[in-house]
């Protein structure tokens, strides 16, 4: 019993002496109190930094802002051709009409888009040149009605331009001295007089030019006059257009010069339209 309790204080004495020989290693207060890593993280340098090339501009937006178009027009013009600004709102309020009437009389829906040299009719019973298609640099062709190639020469009656009669309060008289070729029928639309390539071509009654060029296919040199709100006469294969749009003209006065047409036979294609629809120039022009 004294040996085991001499063996107990030995065991005792040893596993305090292991306790006593083990130390911790003190803590570094500083950095803790600084709350700093002994051992903080830097970076690399880098050798050749990134630095944006000076080619680049920066970005602009570009300038979208719309001009609108605020050239002065004839508001008594029968028609209107289309340039850079306009819209369907800005030409009718030009031309003091409604939005509705020129959609209407053009028929344009609500999301139709009008073109540069798009002819535009601003008042009612107006034939305006229509826009069928466009050329390589968007040069606006337009027609009226097609004139189909007459072969041979038919001399039916020889006219003068010395008459007159007076139908639907407008004075008429015949276009030009010469034969009539071809009668009007459901394909011409029209009456086709002979004569001398450079004769005078004569206004059929008191009108407003609205139309007076050479864009209009089959009609050559062409013009068109506006007598008043129903009708109007257009005057095609001129040698050489003596008006400009928007010149009053009074009945008899020399307009044109008669040409040839396709076909190379001198004449003047002469149509009368009612409210737009061509109907036969006998019925007003005196024969």
């Amino acid at each position: 019993m004294r040996i085991s309790s001499l063996w107990l204080l030995v065991g005792v004495s040893l596993a305090l002496s292991a306790c006593a020989g083990f130390t911790q290693a003190p803590a570094n207060v500083e950095n803790a109190e600084n709350g700093a890593e002994s051992n903080p993280y830097n970076p690399p340098q880098q050798d050749n930094p990134y630095t944006p090339s000076s080619q680049y501009s920066p970005y602009t937006a570009p300038n979208s802002t719309y001009i609108p178009s605020n050239a002065t027009v004839d508001i008594n013009a029968a028609t209107h051709t289309v340039v850079y600004g306009d819209t369907i709102y800005n030409v009718a309020k030009r031309y003091k009409i409604s939005q509705d009437d020129l959609r209407t009389w053009n028929n344009l829906t609500d999301g139709s888009v009008i073109k540069i040299g798009q002819v535009l009719k601003v008042k009612n019973g107006v034939v305006a040149p229509v826009v069928a298609s466009t050329t390589g640099n968007d040069t606006p062709v337009v027609k009226l009605s097609p004139e189909p190639t007459t072969t041979a020469p038919v001399a039916t009656t020889t006219v003068s331009t010395d008459k007159k009669v007076t139908k639907s309060g407008i004075t008429w008289s015949v276009p030009t001295n010469g034969m009539v070729l071809s009668p009007y029928n459901a394909t011409t639309k029209g009456v086709q007089y002979g004569g001398k390539a450079g004769q005078p071509v004569r206004a059929a009654a008191d009108g407003k030019v609205v139309y007076s060029g050479s864009g209009l296919r089959s009609y050559g040199n062409l013009i068109i006059v506006q007598h008043d709100q129903t009708y109007l006469t257009a005057y095609g294969n001129n040698e050489a257009l003596m008006v400009k749009e928007g010149d009053q003209v009074k009945r008899g006065q020399q307009i044109a010069r008669m040409g040839k047409n396709d076909a190379g036979r001198v004449q003047l294609h002469f149509e009368l339209r009612e409210n737009g629809t061509p109907i036969n120039p006998n019925r007003f022009i005196p024969q």
